[in-house]
């Protein structure tokens, strides 16, 4: 804001405002009507700085508001002034630097920073070679997700001529063939040998056949029409391939985008094998040098317990992928997606346990992981220097208490604990006494009311253990503490309480048991 003097002395306060990338000039008047002779001033004014700030509306400039409250200029000295403001404002930006792109790399959104680096060549160097840091990176069989937005892989079938049948409809929305097919849409052959495959493809066309026929006897079962007509359209796809005919559609290799509502399709024709191309995709988003992750998640959503593979149940549908297998296969496993060197807090693994530490071994940092949570596999929980070198171990389903023997960890929870002999809480507690175990380590467990008495009964015969209390138990519901002698001059404190709101997070019980050790005598005997 600037005061013009006029004849009348009166005040014309000009506003300037930088709106984005359009500047205006707004009057105002104040004290008296202008004469025509000042109002002639002011619209010769305003020509001329409208004129300048039409020719800044190609930058990019954030909303300021500009007072010049204080100075009273002429005509002259007033649109000089301007003039050389607006100069300074439009100068060219310059290029980022190299190491000031890292740091912009650094700190922007990881999805924004893939976007940018496959629109802007410039930036390639700067992103590949700074660390990516990820909140919240989730990978799972059919796709993986950082921060919320999921890309997913997969090959889609298109016909030419025709309108696609409705089970390929269904096939296509459910996020089509997570595998790699040729282009009749089937495993790729066995071998070289034609006779042999001929063969083999027609044993296929027979038990697809048979099949048809047993779902063609049950017909009114749900379902059953769409399989069938699946079970068709591969039966087809088999002749078409012994007869060398071409198919009447096309398979295409489709990139899924979805982040919230928003969806992003990329499609191109499907010629290489699939695994290939999910390389090449897992390449080109986690190629950086270091990926930091706060929290990890290999697997899908929920757990895979021991207890369908103990009775032959498959829990879903074969995964051909060693990582995501229902069964150890850690020789099989490579590195996972690709990356050279990654950093992670918080790693959750919801398959089995060695076939995920298989894939992370290779690229894993040096840097202990804050919290591992993890299925122990047929009652057994995996021994592994990444695993032993973790601050807090989670075993999130129901594991033999004598898993806890010979645990480097800081501190360790069991879901729920059981004892496969009545000697193994003796044997599990010698071992604990021939070791020396920091004060402040910490094992926790579930319980339900009903439980837990059972297991105080089973410390307080141990050899050597008093009935007591400490200062973390006696302000609660459950007072009582068990101390048992152990070496070095400190104790293991056993004792119970219900899990507060941070203890919720891991522990789904109304009880949760604590061991702790402490320096000898933090706790009071009272017998």
């Amino acid at each position: 804001r600037s005061n013009v003097p006029t004849d009348n002395d009166t005040h014309c306060h000009v506003l300037c405002t930088i709106d984005s990338c359009r500047y205006r000039v707004e009057e105002r008047e104040e004290v008296s009507p202008p004469s025509p002779r000042h109002q002639g001033q002011q619209q010769y004014l305003s020509r001329k700085v409208n004129t300048h700030c039409e020719e800044l509306n190609h930058t990019y400039a954030k909303r300021a508001v500009f007072h010049y409250s204080s100075l009273r200029f002429s005509h002259h000295q007033f649109h000089s002034q301007f003039s050389m403001f607006f100069r300074r404002m439009t100068t060219p930006s310059t290029q980022l630097s190299y190491l000031a792109s890292k740091c912009v790399a650094l700190y922007m959104d990881p999805n924004k920073r893939l976007q940018l680096y496959r629109r802007c060549p410039s930036f390639s160097s700067a992103h590949k070679n700074e660390a990516m840091r990820i909140r919240d990176l989730k990978v799972r069989p059919d796709n993986f997700e950082i921060n919320g937005t999921v890309n997913r892989l997969a090959v889609i079938t298109q016909y030419t001529d025709t309108p696609n049948p409705r089970s390929v409809v269904l096939d296509n929305a459910k996020d089509g063939i997570q595998e790699h097919v040729d282009i009749y849409g089937l495993p790729p052959k066995r071998t070289k040998d034609e006779a042999e495959n001929v063969q083999a493809d027609n044993a296929m066309v027979t038990s697809v056949k048979e099949s048809i026929a047993r779902m063609g006897q049950d017909g009114a079962k749900p379902g059953n029409r769409i399989r069938i007509e699946r079970l068709k359209l591969k039966a087809e796809a088999y002749n078409m391939r012994i007869n060398n005919i071409p198919p009447p559609f096309r398979p295409y290799l489709q990139l899924t985008i979805l982040a919230g509502e928003s969806v992003k399709i990329e499609r191109v024709v499907y010629y290489r094998e699939f695994g290939i191309a999910k390389e090449y995709i897992e390449n080109m988003v986690f190629g950086n040098k270091t990926i930091q992750v706060e929290h990890l998640q290999i697997g899908g959503d929920s757990y895979l317990f021991d207890w369908g593979n103990n009775h032959g149940i498959q829990h879903g549908p074969p995964r051909h992928e060693p990582l995501f297998a229902y069964t150890p296969r850690a020789d099989s496993v490579k590195p996972l997606l690709s990356i050279g060197n990654l950093e992670v807090g918080i790693l959750k693994v919801t398959g089995i346990l060695t076939n995920a530490l298989a894939s992370l071994r290779p690229i894993l940092s040096q840097t202990p992981l804050k919290t591992l949570k993890a299925v122990s596999y047929q009652k057994t929980f995996a021994e592994d220097p990444i695993v032993n070198t973790t601050q807090f171990l989670q075993i999130a389903n129901s594991t033999p208490i004598n898993e806890l023997s010979n645990r480097s960890n800081y501190r360790i929870h069991i879901v729920s604990a059981s004892k496969q002999a009545d000697y193994d809480l003796i044997d599990l507690v010698n071992e604990w006494k021939k070791r020396e175990i920091r004060i402040g380590t910490y094992y926790s467990m579930g319980t339900t009311e009903k439980t837990v008495e059972d297991i105080f009964i089973d410390f307080r015969e141990i050899p050597g253990s008093k009935l007591g209390e400490n200062a973390e138990s006696i302000l609660t519901a459950f007072p009582e503490c068990i101390i048992i002698p152990m070496g070095n001059d400190t104790e293991l404190n056993v004792y119970c309480n219900e899990p507060d709101e941070e203890e919720k997070e891991y522990c789904r019980f109304q009880i949760i048991v604590k061991m702790k050790w402490q320096q000898r005598g933090y706790a009071r005997a009272i017998e």
